[in-house]
């Protein structure tokens, strides 16, 4: 049973923005992983914002946003490019997923050139 759904898209331009102009944002945003990732793409900043647009789809279907229990570390998603990405909680989200009533989650994830799309959806 779907419990909540969230769905963000984001410019890839204007993350490149950010990451080359905002000090330390890379690393507020992304943990060690998620950057040696998307640091070995062809494209790194699709992968970024790929990644970003999850978090922030995921913030939206639990309905809090990012918050000081809930941040962009909170969360963080593992994908190799040839399996089904997934989001790992920390136990502050695992909490607030389980508050909901959710017990897991299931993440899609798009780009191209100039957008990157994620959805995530909680279930029972």
């Amino acid at each position: 049973m779907v419990i909540g759904i969230g769905i963000d898209i984001v410019s890839v331009d204007e993350l490149r923005t950010h990451i080359e102009g905002v000090r330390d944002f890379l690393t507020e945003v992304f943990t060690a992983e998620e950057i040696a990732v998307c640091s070995g793409r062809a494209d790194p900043y699709q992968c970024f914002a790929a990644r970003f647009a999850a978090k922030e789809a995921f913030m939206k279907a639990i309905g809090t946003g990012w918050t000081d229990d809930i941040d962009f570390h909170s969360i963080s998603i593992e994908s190799d490019g040839a399996s089904v990405p997934m989001l790992t909680l920390d136990a502050r989200a695992q909490d607030e997923l389980k508050a909901r009533g959710a017990f897991s989650t299931l993440l899609s994830m798009t780009h191209v050139p100039q957008y990157a799309c994620a959805v995530v959806v909680l279930d029972q």
